[in-house]
């Protein structure tokens, strides 16, 4: 199969695209912002929720620069199979972050739960948070494997 370079392209862009807009989410959340979490959740007087925040700015901050490696000149400085291996990792751990909510959205379609059943947390990452791991996890799956077939 043969992946243009303008597919590559929007792959690896809509990657780096998702890791920057992640990051920011949660440095939004970080400074007391409250927008697309749930009711009773706040980093403030929460200190897991801090320190994820914490450590998820720079590594999506590192994702999109990443992806941007896949398709900019600078990226050709590092080593091909690291970048390839960062790629596809990335695309596993996000893939693998989303898979738990999976049994959920299966059985969402099939109608043998509903939405009005789920607690706030669980609507949150079910409809929210979660799918946007997955998106984020088939953009970079799609920018490796374009990567990957070049050369």
């Amino acid at each position: 199969m043969d992946i243009s370079m303008d597919s590559r392209r929007a792959a690896a862009y809509g990657a780096a695209t998702w890791g920057a807009l992640f990051a920011l989410v949660h440095a939004y959340w970080l400074f007391g912002g409250r927008l697309g979490l749930p009711a009773a959740l706040s980093v403030r007087g929460n200190l897991p929720l801090l320190v994820i925040d914490l450590v998820a700015i720079p590594l999506c901050a590192g994702a999109a620069a990443l992806a941007l490696a896949l398709v900019r000149g600078w990226g050709r400085r590092f080593p091909r199979r690291l970048v390839l291996a960062g790629a596809w990792g990335t695309a596993a751990l996000l893939g693998v972050h989303s898979a738990p909510s999976m049994v959920d959205w299966a059985a969402l379609a099939l109608g043998r739960l509903h939405l009005s059943e789920l607690d706030p947390m669980a609507y949150f990452a079910t409809v929210l948070y979660e799918p946007f791991f997955l998106a984020g996890g088939v953009l970079f799956g799609l920018a490796a494997l374009g990567y990957q077939r070049t050369r």
